[in-house]
């Protein structure tokens, strides 16, 4: 193509179709030059852009988009010189909307977990009560209040029942071997959920010879700690944990204590305590590494 492009704020990227290949495409367009048109990014191939108009009519155009399929554009028209054919300038760009079975994902399950715990139907009162009841100062404290909130949110979050929403894309995961779990804190209502990523390896079992191996990433925030990353990697020889701190000269004193209840598993462990990058990446950035890379 000859001739540049002024790269202004109002060009998104720009697409060609040449007078030579798509004659018919062109003699349509140069109706249209100077019009903003309306098209739908229906696929890319390797003959080009495959582009719907909003009056149905398909086209064919060369170059690059940094958008999805399904994604709508508002195109304006203009010849190329010397009527090489027409350029299709991208002004606008909207991508199509995700797909709710991706929300947890996407757009978080802990608000809307909440939501539906401050007005519980038959379902979720078990959760619900149980979320009441560890509301008050020093319920975290304990323990058991984790396991018991861990185990019975993760649940209700997988019941189609209690989580119409949620449960079908964690029964998903589950195929996969991996889930993504964001929980509301009953005793930090307003913090920032708990987020969780939980994988096993799928090529690694008996039947393989090779030795399982299950990984837990875990995100929370605490106030006096800040936020905290927690990475578990359980195999048959032993058990390695990373610990991930703003600053972990603040838990200097309390790691003999911890080293001491990990040795109560009875197995080996292998405990790090590292300090967390500013900024922390997105759990789920870190979830995404083949596997779970992060903890070394």
């Amino acid at each position: 193509m000859t001739g540049s492009i002024p790269l202004t704020p109002a060009v998104l990227a720009s697409l060609r179709i040449p007078a030579a290949t798509a004659p018919s495409a062109v003699a349509l367009l140069k109706a249209l030059v100077g019009q903003t048109l309306e098209a739908t990014l229906e696929s890319t191939g390797p003959e080009g852009l495959h582009l719907r108009l909003a009056d149905g009519k398909e086209l064919v155009a060369e170059g690059n988009l940094p958008f999805p399929a399904g994604s709508a554009l508002a195109l304006k028209a203009l010849p190329l010189p010397s009527g090489a054919g027409i350029r299709l300038q991208v002004v606008r760009a909207t991508p199509p909307p995700a797909s709710p079975l991706l929300h947890p994902l996407t757009q978080g399950e802990a608000a809307p977990l909440l939501a539906r715990l401050q007005a519980p139907g038959a379902a979720l009162e078990p959760l619900a009560a149980l979320f009441r009841a560890l509301m008050p100062a020093g319920a975290a404290d304990q323990p058991e209040s984790w396991s018991g909130w861990l185990k019975e949110a993760l649940r209700a979050l997988s019941d189609p029942a209690a989580s119409p929403a949620e449960a079908t894309f964690h029964r998903l995961q589950a195929r996969e071997g991996t889930g993504w779990f964001e929980l509301p804190l009953p005793w930090a209502v307003g913090a920032e959920p708990l987020r969780l990523w939980i994988e096993a390896d799928r090529d690694a079992g008996p039947e393989e010879g090779k030795e399982p191996v299950h990984r837990v990433f875990l995100s929370v925030p605490f106030s006096a700690l800040g936020d905290v990353r927690l990475g578990l990697e359980q195999r048959a020889a032993g058990l390695r944990a990373r610990l991930w701190l703003q600053d972990p000269t603040k838990l200097a004193a309390l790691r003999p204590a911890l080293e001491a209840a990990l040795a109560t598993l009875g197995r080996p462990v292998d405990l790090q305590i590292l300090p967390l990058p500013d900024p922390a990446p997105d759990l789920r950035a870190l979830a995404g590494g083949t596997p779970l890379s992060a903890l070394g």
